[in-house]
């Protein structure tokens, strides 16, 4: 059941980042993951426990899921993690889409389109280099999508 939730290292880059949804799980100091108490942990109920005992619970443990809600409402961004065809079907990848269209200034005038000028920059926001974002199972690239969507954010 652990590996539903993201790692401590991305949990304190999401805390930064402004996540503050209740969880079911919370890292203490040194990085290890709690069972709730209750019926679940916030913001509010963490402090209260670490001013009532020597606990020390650090940040919020998100699900993958939650994680990437959060980057979906606060952010605009969504992801995609896909099969790949290439080297027999064995490895996955993704991709990073922002909800916010471009504006007409950005997607330029009609000869512009009409000279097929590329919407790849659109398209997504990660580097089409599939050898660098290919992973053998499904749950590795899920990884390396939340990681990846942590650097766009802490880098806007």
């Amino acid at each position: 059941m652990n590996k539903e939730f993201c790692t401590y290292n991305q949990a304190l880059a999401l805390k930064e980042l402004g996540f503050d949804e209740p969880s079911f799980k919370a890292y203490d100091s040194k990085g290890v993951l709690q069972k709730c108490t209750s019926d679940y942990w916030d913001i509010s109920s963490l402090n209260r426990i670490n001013e009532a005992t020597t606990s020390n619970l650090k940040v919020l443990a998100p699900t993958f899921s939650q994680c990437f809600k959060f980057f979906r409402e606060k952010y605009s961004l969504v992801h995609e993690i896909s099969w790949s065809k290439y080297k027999g079907g064995s490895e996955f990848d993704y991709d990073i889409f922002s909800l916010v269209l471009p504006t007409d200034d950005e997607l330029g005038d009609e000869d512009d389109i009409a000279s097929d000028k590329s919407m790849e920059t659109y398209d997504s926001l990660v580097e089409k280099d599939f050898k660098h974002k290919s992973s053998e199972t499904y749950e590795e690239a899920e990884l390396a999508c939340l990681i990846k969507l942590i650097e766009i954010c802490k880098n806007k």
